[in-house]
């Protein structure tokens, strides 16, 4: 692992992992005859702070 990019290919490694570990999973329940659905994205917008009435 070098010292500049072993940060950024362990991330990738991981996320390739992260991946492939839902694929087998949907894959499975597929198999087995459950419905597989996706995860909605948040409603919550990123960085909006709430500002308070006045």
């Amino acid at each position: 692992m070098s010292q500049f990019n072993g940060d950024k290919s362990r991330f990738h490694r991981e996320r390739k992992q992260n991946i492939h570990r839902r694929q087998r999973t949907r894959e499975l329940l597929h198999a087995a005859g459950l419905s597989v659905s996706k995860p909605e994205a948040s409603k919550k917008p990123r960085g909006v702070t709430e500002k308070p009435a006045s």
